[in-house]
């Protein structure tokens, strides 16, 4: 009797035993995403169906652009791993695409494709203009300028201005000199102008060689510096002196233009949406969502940096067997994400660190941390596992029942 007494408080008290009954202490949890397994097509990889992810503000469909199965992709509103759909987005390479943060369309732009739009409440682009040989042949980028309250387009045959109304325009150039092919465009609203990244044929370079212009928007323009040779523009800033400091790839210079820029100087806006990587630490991270310096520390696996030295924080796990490799700061969740070699688990506000239900079951990658990215509206954030694409989900958003509709299998002679 004695012996089978012993027997069940051993199971009772052994870890995972009988927790399923309680209530979870934390409220994030792992959900699989329907059709998120890789197939041959991806040569059963499912890093290779995330190759790069573009989140549109405002939008609760990610863009997801695969590296051999083709297409574009998305995660829908079901939770399912799915093609975008409609004409754009087409190219991982030629796609580009900017917002107007006022009215809260996107416009994209393909060179091969034309000009496509798509308006809030819209789940797909719409075509606006195609390629044709007479007027616009070859769009390179996008940019929202706000007092223009339309998008500019850079093309092979020039400069166009889509207003808010859908029309398309050319902007005109004045110029006693060549200014080539605009590729990209800067707002230089302390000089009412544009800055341009272009190329200009020159009688030595049959190809064209980078410089930079500034269109004002009178439509007088001048090309105060040239570029080396497969160089261009990344970044500008003016200077309280009305001085123009250009950041290229692999140069900085400084350019100064003869009309006085307006007072006060103000600085150009970018509206190009990009890929935006999160924020992630290996030794180290400034968790502003909780207001924390975290550190990884040879003792307790992780500690709080203050004042008064490292304060160790209990972990649910033996740091030394399981290793942690990264720490990702999460303010939507007020958390900071820890990615270990087998699972994940989340620091919250108060110290305290729990293990993401359904982590150790899909499982973690080398680059799991690097793929991290936040879904607008749903707050769902794409988790890759050891080979699938999942969600990571906080019930405080999305409700306990996504937990249970979603929850990955457990592995045969996972404890319960």
């Amino acid at each position: 009797m004695r012996c089978a007494i012993s027997m069940v408080l051993t199971l009772l008290l052994s870890p995972g035993v009988g927790q399923a009954e309680q209530a979870p202490s934390s409220p994030f949890c792992i959900i699989t995403v329907r059709d998120g397994a890789p197939t041959e097509k991806d040569h059963n990889q499912a890093w290779r169906m995330m190759d790069k992810m573009i989140m549109l503000p405002g939008v609760p469909r990610p863009i997801i652009y695969a590296i051999d199965r083709g297409g574009v992709w998305t995660i829908d509103e079901n939770r399912a791993f799915v093609p975008f759909g409609g004409d754009f987005p087409q190219n991982i390479f030629w796609d580009k695409l900017a917002h107007d943060p006022e009215t809260g369309r996107f416009v994209g732009v393909n060179a091969h494709s034309g000009i496509f739009a798509l308006d809030p409440g819209g789940t797909q682009f719409t075509r606006l203009y195609g390629v044709s040989k007479a007027a616009l042949r070859h769009p390179y980028s996008v940019e929202f300028i706000p007092r223009f309250n339309g998008f500019v387009i850079s093309d092979a045959s020039g400069l166009y201005l889509l207003d808010r109304a859908g029309a398309l325009k050319p902007l005109p150039v004045f110029s006693l000199i060549s200014t080539g092919i605009p590729f990209t465009v800067f707002d230089l609203p302390a000089f009412d102008a544009l800055l341009i990244n272009a190329s200009i044929q020159g009688p030595a370079m049959a190809t064209g060689s980078p410089a930079v212009v500034v269109r004002y928007d009178d439509g007088q323009a001048i090309v105060p510096t040239s570029l080396k040779r497969y160089d261009f523009v990344r970044g500008i800033t003016v200077g309280a002196d009305g001085s123009i400091s250009v950041r290229t790839q692999f140069d900085h210079r400084t350019v100064r233009l003869s009309r006085i820029p307006n007072a006060p100087i103000a600085q150009g806006q970018s509206f190009v949406v990009e890929e935006r990587l999160v924020r992630l630490g290996t030794t180290r991270i400034e968790a502003r969502s909780i207001g924390k310096i975290i550190a990884k520390d040879p003792k307790s696996g992780l500690a709080e940096l203050g004042p008064g030295g490292p304060a160790p924080i209990a972990l649910p796990f033996d740091p030394i067997r399981e290793r942690i490799d990264d720490m990702v700061d999460m303010p939507e969740y007020s958390a900071v994400l820890i990615i270990t070699n087998a699972s994940a688990y989340m620091l919250r506000e108060n110290g305290g660190v729990s293990e993401i239900r359904g982590a150790r079951e899909v499982g973690v990658s080398p680059i799991t941390a690097s793929k991290i990215r936040l879904i607008p509206v749903r707050n769902e954030t794409i988790f890759l596992g050891r080979n699938s694409i999942n969600l990571l989900v906080d019930t405080r958003i999305s409700g306990e029942a996504a937990c249970n509709s979603g929850a990955p299998p457990r592995p045969s002679g996972t404890a319960h």
